[in-house]
């Protein structure tokens, strides 16, 4: 996907303030047809009580009730926390399986997915759709930069979510 493509991506989930993104009625009625046709769609935004982001979903957490609707939000700075810990661990050739994580120009954190079969990525983008894509096949505002980690057990990650919670660091309900 070129450069305008992506930004045109950018554009589209961030139309309407991303309500059109994160609605899942709202998804099929004004976002679904506008996608460019080589993302594949695994399933739509669910519904705000059990909807979650692209860290829970790469971390293997969407499953465990905690995570869902926002009140124990994943974001960039427990990823750089996990990062930092060594919990998350670069690997140079990615496998199925493997975490992506992308950065911007700035190196901030901005989105995450799991490397399936073929070297596809699936990744769950914000709070809406869940995709298949190529690498690069995602908004712009994901940034140009990505790097490689392995998937620690989401057992790990959930006690490594609640020491973090417990040092505290600030992790605000997402409304």
């Amino acid at each position: 996907m070129n450069k305008e493509d992506r930004q045109n991506l950018t554009a589209l989930i961030e139309a309407n303030g991303g309500a059109d993104w994160w609605d899942p009625q709202e998804f099929q009625a004004s976002v679904r047809a506008k996608l460019p046709t080589q993302l594949q769609i695994l399933s739509v935004p669910p519904s705000p009580a059990s909807n979650y982001n692209c860290f829970v979903y790469a971390l293997g957490l969407e499953g465990r009730k905690a995570f869902l609707g926002g009140n124990n939000p994943v974001q960039k700075e427990f990823i750089q926390h996990l990062l930092n810990k060594g919990v998350l661990g670069l690997v140079e050739k990615p496998t199925e399986g493997d975490l992506i994580f992308y950065k911007d120009e700035g190196g901030t954190i901005t989105h995450g997915g799991i490397v399936s079969a073929g070297g596809k990525i699936s990744s769950k983008w914000m709070w809406g759709a869940l995709f298949s894509h190529e690498t690069w096949d995602v908004p712009s505002s994901f940034g140009d930069i990505v790097f490689y980690t392995n998937r620690p057990l989401p057992e790990v990650l959930e006690k490594e979510y609640e020491d973090y919670k417990n040092s505290g660091a600030i992790i605000n309900p997402i409304q």
